[in-house]
């Protein structure tokens, strides 16, 4: 599937995310800020009236219009209004997760990649969503990553996540660390590092990205005393690499990589499991990280952070890190646009 590019005008789709978290306050509280913070022109796929009663919730108003009819409705115009593309759903149990609205926060992220196919929105801004709604379709949906990766018909999936000071990439993602090691393969290195080299140098106009690898042992492995992954799988694949032009190094022991002295020296870090690359991003860069999805057809970004039960409702809830999301999201379709690339997936 080719995704057409060339309107730089058209809207970002926001998703629902789980009516019973913080999505709809975070989704109303920027959209109170567009103005003040110039932000693109946004379409929520959701439910209008969970929009309407958090408004309410939270003291705030928010003037909305149904555009399910968006073959009829120029979605390049600007509007007073958010957009939303009405998915109706059962009412929410604020801070409750709720099985019956599962199948509606999946049509929420279907409908709007089927959007962005016709060329209707520019890119897809997941709202946080509870793991379990996601299992709702298989157990094999551990994140929305996986998700947007099965109905890319399975095509290699990376994510990154990223923040003014530090971008970092997890090999392995949403697995038992019982599973990681078996898991890591040269291919699998190989593939995601291509992946990540030609999204910084094509979204992030970063013209030669310097990537770093972390190990996965203690220490790098310490030349095998700690573990042998270094040096059968980790090398082998940075060397293949090297030996293509790219400029990238490894493997570093993860525990002095990320101090401030060093975060200056490299573009970005593959790391080898999920939280060897989120600790350190969500410790440099509390609230104001971005998860992106590289490989695929579609491109799509999402807040750092879940779909905080406790803060739904209250008003504390802080939209700093969907805003940074949907501002991204556009930034990334622009210098994409300027290479005339005919899809996202690289």
């Amino acid at each position: 599937m080719n995704i057409k590019t060339n309107n730089k005008n058209l809207p970002v789709g926001l998703t629902m995310g789980d009516p019973a978290g913080i999505s709809p306050d975070i989704t109303i509280l920027s959209w109170a800020l567009r103005d003040q913070l110039k932000l693109p022109n946004f379409i929520y796929f959701g439910s209008n009236d969970l929009l309407q009663r958090r408004a309410e919730i939270l003291k705030l108003k928010i003037k909305t219009k149904k555009v399910n009819d968006l073959d009829n409705y120029n979605v390049s115009k600007k509007s007073d209004a958010l957009m939303v593309y009405d998915i109706p759903i059962f009412e929410e149990k604020i801070g409750q997760y709720d099985k019956k609205n599962n199948q509606f926060i999946i049509d929420s992220i279907v409908t709007a990649r089927q959007k962005i196919s016709e060329n209707k929105i520019s890119a897809i801004v997941t709202n946080p969503v509870n793991k379990k709604s996601l299992s709702y379709l298989g157990c094999q949906y551990h994140g929305q990553t996986e998700l947007f990766s099965f109905l890319d018909n399975k095509k290699t999936a990376v994510m990154l996540l990223a923040s003014d000071k530090l971008k970092v990439v997890p090999l392995t993602r949403h697995l038992p660390l019982a599973k990681v090691s078996n898991t890591i393969t040269k291919e699998l290195i190989i593939t995601t590092s291509k992946i990540v080299r030609n999204s910084l140098k094509n979204y992030f106009q970063i013209s030669n990205p310097k990537i770093f690898l972390t190990g996965l042992n203690p220490h790098a492995g310490d030349g095998g005393l700690c573990g042998m992954e270094e040096i059968k799988i980790i090398e082998p694949a940075i060397l293949e690499l090297q030996r293509t032009g790219m400029n990238i190094s490894g493997p570093f022991s993860a525990d002095s990589l990320f101090n401030e002295n060093n975060l200056s020296t490299y573009d970005a870090v593959i790391c080898m499991y999920h939280d060897q690359a989120l600790i350190p991003i969500k410790t440099i860069s509390p609230f104001s990280a971005v998860n992106i999805t590289l490989g695929l057809t579609t491109l799509r970004t999402s807040p750092d952070h879940g779909p905080a039960y406790l803060l739904a409702g209250t008003g504390k809830a802080h939209p700093e890190s969907l805003i940074r999301a949907i501002n991204m999201a556009n930034s990334m379709v622009r210098n994409h646009s300027k290479g005339n690339f005919k899809d996202f997936r690289i």
